[in-house]
């Protein structure tokens, strides 16, 4: 009979003479293989290790069971085709649900089970219960493309209410630029975020190669729109006072390059020891430049070519806030005419 060879897999016999199958990746040894090679147990949790998810490969497993399917939802195309940005965070709903359900049937789960599940995790984080929620209906829906299940229980779950983003008024812009005056680095993020007008993940790609002309190429990670734009005097001047050393725009202190949740924590940290309310977080430094172009008599289209969004739902928000200003002064005016 022919021996299934596969990659990353370290076999030996320990001292009882048994075989002993290990999972083996650059240099790491990420944990045990269970079963035959081959056989439905070894190779879910050699799926698993191929996916990075070693506390799904460790957890017992079944043919139907929870953490089966999101193994194999991670080999479809449903997951394969999206973004890697968007990969990363179907992982990040994925994983509790797998290390704490991962036992249980996927095929018995109820509408009342799946409503259970993402109450749980609602409780106290409204927000990482609706992604989960969305997330996991689409895994419901590959097991139901599968015919793993007739229907999908998490159709019926309703998501949270959670807030919108706060767009930073200027009183807090100026707390903040006074207390992180220009030649510090949380000022130079500060100043990317904002007069950028980018999100967290894309202000971390950018590099000194991407300028050219006086214009910041972009393009963004999560709508793949390809933009170009103008740097302004502020984001200028905070760079020239704290020039990178290495090649992107913002990096450690050491001039490497961040991750997105690196710049969020130094952003989180900055923010705090301003002074400034819970409610004012990196991403509405993005809202708070789309509102300043409103309020300049931006057009929808203009702010749009900075923005990167592809519809006008989201711009008219900004633009409709800034018109009402404009009517209500306008009325006060005319109010006063008529002392």
């Amino acid at each position: 009979m022919a021996k299934i060879r596969l990659q990353y897999v370290n076999e030996y016999f320990d001292r009882t003479g048994k075989v002993r199958r290990y999972f083996r990746k650059a240099g790491r040894q990420l944990g045990p293989l269970p079963g035959d090679v081959g056989s439905e147990e070894f190779m879910t949790a050699y799926a698993a290790y191929l996916a990075e998810k070693p506390a799904i490969a460790k957890s017992t497993l079944h043919g139907d069971s929870l953490g089966k399917l999101i193994v194999d939802f991670y080999g479809c195309r449903m997951f394969m085709d999206r973004k890697p940005s968007t990969r990363q965070l179907y992982r990040y709903a994925l994983e509790p649900i797998a290390k704490e359900h991962g036992h249980r049937s996927a095929t018995l789960m109820t509408a009342e089970h799946a409503e259970k599940i993402i109450n749980k995790i609602g409780e106290k984080r409204p927000g990482m219960a609706n992604l989960t929620r969305a997330v996991m209906r689409r895994v419901m829906a590959f097991a139901v493309k599968q015919k793993r299940r007739k229907d999908n229980p998490m159709l019926g779950v309703e998501p949270f209410k959670v807030g919108e983003h706060h767009t930073w008024n200027d009183g807090e812009l100026k707390q903040f630029e006074t207390k992180w005056r220009l030649g510090t680095r949380q000022r130079l993020a500060y100043a990317l975020l904002l007069h950028t007008g980018q999100r967290v993940g894309d202000v971390v790609r950018m590099s000194r190669a991407d300028i050219s002309d006086g214009l910041i190429h972009v393009v963004q990670e999560k709508t793949g729109a390809e933009l170009y734009l103008p740097i302004a005097p502020e984001l200028e001047r905070a760079m020239k006072a704290w020039p990178a050393k290495g090649l992107t725009l913002i990096g450690d202190a050491n001039g490497r390059p961040l991750k997105r949740a690196a710049l969020s924590h130094l952003m989180r940290t900055a923010i705090r020891e301003a002074g400034l309310p819970p409610r004012c977080v990196s991403h509405g430094l993005r809202k708070a430049m789309m509102r300043r172009l409103a309020e300049s008599d931006a057009t929808a289209k203009q702010i749009g070519g900075i923005s990167g969004h592809k519809t006008m739902k989201e711009i008219e928000r900004y633009t409709n806030a800034a018109d009402q200003k404009k009517l209500a002064r306008a009325g006060m005016d005319k109010l006063r005419d008529r002392k």
